[in-house]
């Protein structure tokens, strides 16, 4: 799946946060018995969907870094558990296990990668509405080998149910079928199509961006991003994308801008942090090399990332 992502990812915020700190030590016993005695404006709480929530909180932060999936996993399976008509619970699931599916041997992918497939599909069954998770089912069919269940029959189906409920995101989605099948001159024109349809509306732009980055058509990839950012300044992902077409290209402070535009507007991104770090590092700019490399450790104190930071750190501080 694209490294730019489509979108972003309920309880009041001051409590989710005081979940996620909370629980990070409890055991299930532990969790749930913190939500029994608590009370919102005097009035009492649905223990069982707060400790779901907890759970899933608890899944969602362990997502920042791979190493952790296994217990984003864990944690994401016990609020399906106590929630399982939740079409989110199970879309992060999925998220999880492709994490680990990313760092699994050769001999556990294949027990992986239908998980991924099922919790999509629970997804879709759970909100058939949702093109959000339409399209992460059509990645799926898309990239996985028929033997794991990818089809791009399947996936061309799941576009046509987009585009009964949005033509113009029906479009975008085959035309990116068309260009994992090898098509570029039918995807291309669709692209277009969906351009010239929705002139001021950025889905376009970003997708057939994403789609000059893969085939290594770098220049036009940066026209598209721009356009991106011009309509949607807003999103850190605009930046993001910018930024990846710019190191793809080569120009690593042009690259760095970008990065950091994007935290601007959304400083959780950790993974950007890391790569501001390696892009100052490549550049040879010491000083801010180790900040970044320090920030993101403060975000992420464990997994590969966090211990290649360190050693980056060690090295640029003798």
């Amino acid at each position: 799946m694209h490294t730019c992502k489509t979108r972003a990812h309920g309880l009041a915020i001051a409590l989710a946060l005081s979940l996620v700190v909370s629980t990070l030590s409890a055991s299930p016993d532990e969790v749930k018995k913190k939500f029994i005695d608590r009370r919102f404006d005097g009035g009492s709480i649905s223990t069982e969907k707060e400790t779901a929530d907890a759970y899933f909180r608890l899944g969602v932060e362990n997502l920042r870094e791979p190493s952790t999936s296994d217990f984003a996993v864990e944690q994401l399976g016990k609020a399906i558990e106590l929630n399982e008509n939740n079409a989110e619970y199970h879309y992060q699931l999925a998220e999880a296990y492709l994490a680990k599916f990313e760092y699994a041997n050769i001999l556990q992918k294949p027990f992986i990668a239908p998980k991924v497939k099922t919790q999509l599909e629970l997804a879709v069954r759970c909100d058939p509405s949702s093109t959000l998770y339409r399209e992460a089912l059509i990645q799926y069919y898309v990239f996985a080998p028929g033997i794991l269940g990818g089809s791009f029959e399947k996936a061309h189906e799941q576009a046509d149910e987009i585009a009964q409920r949005d033509p113009y995101l029906g479009v975008l989605a085959h035309a990116g079928i068309f260009s994992e099948e090898g098509e570029g001159e039918r995807s291309l024109s669709l692209y277009q199509r969906a351009i010239r349809s929705q002139p001021k509306s950025w889905e376009a732009y970003h997708r057939l961006g994403l789609y000059y980055l893969n085939v290594q058509e770098t220049d036009e990839a940066i026209t598209m991003f721009r356009k991106y950012v011009d309509l949607a300044p807003d999103q850190a992902n605009s930046y993001n994308c910018l930024g990846q077409a710019y190191q793809q290209k080569g120009m690593y402070a042009e690259a760095i801008s970008a990065f950091q535009k994007a935290l601007e507007r959304d400083p959780s991104l950790a993974s950007l942090v890391f790569r501001i770090a390696q892009l100052c590092d490549l550049k040879g700019m010491r000083s801010p090399a180790l900040e970044h490399y320090q920030r993101y450790l403060s975000m992420v104190p464990r997994g590969r990332a966090a211990e290649d930071a360190r050693g980056r750190i060690r090295l640029l501080t003798k």
